[in-house]
């Protein structure tokens, strides 16, 4: 992949455009085409194109049960590995065949999520490795070179018009020998995410955003519109924002979880799921008006902080004013975290307007057959799930491919306390069934307050037809 280096002086307001070096990332293809085959809904085939997805599942088909498949299920649901996760991962890789890390993967790398502590990212890597080996996948990545060359060159196309680049290092400081290539990220539908590697012995940061595609022509290429342009400066601000809420963490975490547990069910709709990330979205989407009011004029500042109040996060408005302080008086702070007890301050008075509490989400505490079982019968008619309190009537949402959910021929229904849901179901025997109760985007399960039940991995598996 070609790179950029991040070593502009320009002033803000004079800004120019820059070439930004874009590519298909073939380590990345690699895990989504495993995400994909894992279940997990983010990328999921209805979020591609299905030419390409067509190609995938016929070239990889052999492959769908293999062990990184299945490892993958297993971080998913005991480590809560998904979106960004997955694609922090993968831009930590090196090139195929050995897809050595770039960085050593344990202790946990700066940028790498905090899913994977504990979560064996280097045996994982092994069976990702094996993966694409038994599935020949450089072939198939070699097969699609001309499609991937001209995917990259349109998100470079588009990206280039941004004059956002000098702006980061006259806002953040300089990152000396950086480089920015954004990713294209053909498997990851709608989801865009502001992953890079930093290393730990002094190698220059690599700043790799990937950018979803969910737009494609008539050829099966994907098409960028202007969005793009203020989402390449949110994407490219977590890698400066992010390690900064890390190392002040503990003093901005309470008004983050006050501001999270107010808005839980939408930030969750959006994949959100605690404090921490809503204080890294905050300092992002403050950071992106204040870089629009800088390069593009108050016009585009005003319209980004528009869009942030209809993405629920209406404070990022004050939050941007209070940074032209920062931007004004760098002497008294010479960085960015100088800065963060001003920006904690005013976090804290934000969240104090918001109710302190929220109910608790509702929890599943027993389903039938059991979570994960492997010997279910399949003339069982039925599925239960037990909640821990009263549901909203006539709400559900039993999420997962047509493949993988069990076919539901009538309406689900409640028992008089609300607390019990029978799902009629037809079985097949020797059938591994996965589905989720509700997802970041689908959370139909709601207790009788509104308040949805956070996102539910089901599985289990059917008795085979015995011999004879």
């Amino acid at each position: 992949m070609l790179a950029l280096a991040l070593c502009a002086t320009a002033a803000p307001s004079h800004a120019q455009a820059t070439v930004v070096a874009a590519a298909v990332h073939e380590p990345l293809e690699v895990l989504c085409i495993v995400a994909r085959f894992a279940g997990l809904e983010e990328y999921q085939p209805h979020r591609t194109h299905p030419a390409y997805g067509a190609k995938i599942e016929a070239h990889f088909a052999a492959l769908k049960d293999h062990a990184a498949v299945q490892r993958l299920r297993t971080l998913r649901r005991e480590h809560g590995i998904s979106y960004d996760a997955v694609a922090g991962l993968a831009v930590h890789l090196g090139p195929l065949p050995d897809l050595e890390p770039r960085t050593p993967l344990a202790p946990r790398p700066p940028m790498l999520d905090a899913r994977w502590d504990g979560a064996d990212a280097e045996g994982f890597v092994a069976l990702l490795r094996d993966f694409a080996t038994a599935g020949a996948a450089a072939s198939f990545f070699a097969s699609q070179r001309d499609f991937y060359a001209e995917a990259a060159r349109r998100l470079s196309a588009k990206l280039s018009e941004s004059k956002a680049l000098p702006w980061f290092d006259a806002f953040f400081g300089a990152r000396a020998g950086a480089s920015c290539t954004a990713i294209v990220g053909l498997l990851c539908g709608g989801h865009n995410y502001g992953v890079s590697v930093q290393h730990t012995d002094g190698k220059p940061d690599a700043l790799l955003p990937v950018f979803g595609c969910w737009r494609f022509d008539g050829d099966g290429l994907p098409t960028f519109g202007p969005e793009m342009l203020p989402l390449f400066v949110h994407e490219l601000c977590h890698s400066y924002t992010n390690p900064v809420v890390e190392r002040h963490l503990e003093r901005l975490q309470p008004a983050g979880d006050r501001l999270f547990a107010a808005k839980a069910t939408v930030m969750r709709r959006q994949a959100y799921g605690n404090g921490r990330t809503v204080l890294c979205e905050t300092f992002v989407r403050a950071c992106v008006i204040r870089c629009l009011g800088d390069t593009e004029g108050t016009a585009a500042a005003r319209k980004q902080a528009a869009q942030e109040a209809r993405n629920h996060f209406p404070w990022t408005a004050e939050l941007a004013s209070l940074l032209l302080e920062y931007q004004g008086d760098r002497a008294k702070y010479p960085t960015f975290d100088d800065f963060v007890p001003r920006l904690a301050s005013a976090l804290d008075t934000i969240a104090a307007q918001f109710p302190a509490e929220v109910a608790p989400a509702p929890r599943l505490v027993a389903m039938t057959p059991a979570n994960g079982a492997s010997d279910v019968d399949p003339q069982a008619t039925s599925l239960t799930f037990t909640f821990d309190r009263p549901m909203r009537d006539q709400s559900w949402s039993i999420v997962g491919g047509k493949a993988d959910t069990p076919e539901i021929p009538g309406a689900p229904s409640y028992d008089a306390t609300r607390k019990i849901l029978s799902v009629p179901v037809r079985l097949a025997p020797g059938r591994t069934y996965r589905f989720r109760l509700n997802s970041p985007d689908k959370q139909g399960f709601q207790a009788a307050d509104g308040t949805p039940l956070a996102p539910v991995e089901v599985s289990f598996t059917t008795r085979a037809p015995s011999a004879g």
